[in-house]
């Protein structure tokens, strides 16, 4: 069962303060994301020996064709296959290397990649269900990938003025002025229960509803301000428009953009996922005017 941790309203004002605040921000070292969202349907079984049957990694169940992302920055080394199944290795810092299979790979060996970079597609045919069979090594030894993904994470303040690469630009288009992702909302502007803490609160944005891997763009052009996870927020991207208008999108399995990054009416900017204080996988989007919190969906066509 995923273990929930509640925070105090203290800490999620904190929180909220570090999202809609105009001073540095906080970015995540090393960070991992899940490859692809769905339940884990066999565990990481060690053999006794290198030679004894086992289970060398973990299968996530998930619906064939859906996006797999890297889990962590660091570069493809290999596309292939192994046993006419199809591979992606990526190659972390400090020799870290995670498997993908079967997967139809969207990378080419020796392209860096970032944490939530699309590297392919899930195949079927591992098992009786479709499933990413998700490996974690290093040097030779098989690591526990669930306790890998959830080794704890250092956080650094950036200094003013740091710079970062930009990325390549993005695949998938949205509409300018559109809805970040397509799907119902599931939850509106306002005041409300909280589905997880059970008390009235106010609820700064919509929910959308959609699949994990899903793109998410933003429907307007600007400085993307913030690219960064919390125990609440989950993964989450903060873009800067035009007219004091600030947009925020929590919740992410994956990012496709950096900080200090110019980005393009429709441009994606991450994928839909169900990360930090989430019931299931949405789009939390919302939208500060001039620091005043407004509901988004009066903006949008």
């Amino acid at each position: 069962m995923r273990r929930i941790r509640i925070w105090t309203a203290s800490l999620v004002g904190i929180a909220v303060a570090l999202l809609t605040s105009g001073g540095t921000t906080a970015q995540a070292d090393d960070l991992r994301l899940w490859p692809i969202n769905g339940p884990v349907t066999r565990g990481f079984d060690l053999p006794d020996t290198k030679y004894d049957a086992g289970h060398r990694g973990i299968d996530i169940g998930a619906p064939a064709g859906v996006t797999i992302v890297a889990s962590a920055d660091g570069v493809v080394t290999f596309v292939g296959s192994i046993n006419y199944v199809p591979m992606v290795t990526v190659t972390h810092p400090g020799g870290v290397r995670t498997t993908y299979q079967p997967v139809t790979a969207t990378v080419r060996q020796g392209e860096t990649v970032r944490a939530g970079h699309i590297i392919g597609t899930l195949g079927a045919g591992h098992a009786a269900s479709p499933c990413l069979h998700f490996g974690v090594l290093q040097g030779d030894t098989y690591l526990d990938p669930l306790v890998w993904l959830s080794a704890r994470r250092a956080i650094r303040l950036l200094p003013p003025g740091t710079l970062v690469p930009p990325r390549p630009p993005a695949a998938f288009v949205g509409t300018a002025g559109g809805w970040p992702v397509a799907g119902p909302v599931t939850s509106g502007y306002g005041y409300r229960i909280h589905p997880i803490l059970g008390t009235r609160l106010f609820h700064d944005g919509i929910d959308i509803g959609a699949a994990c891997g899903t793109p998410v763009a933003t429907p307007w052009a600007g400085v993307v301000t913030a690219v960064s996870s919390n125990a609440t927020m989950g993964n989450y991207v903060s873009v800067s428009h035009a007219g004091g208008l600030v947009t925020s999108y929590l919740h992410l399995s994956g990012f496709s953009v950096s900080l200090g990054d110019q980005v393009a009416a429709g441009q994606q900017i991450g994928l839909v996922g169900t990360t930090g204080l989430s019931t299931g996988c949405h789009l939390h989007f919302s939208a500060r005017s001039n620091g005043s919190s407004i509901d988004p969906a009066t903006l949008l066509h």
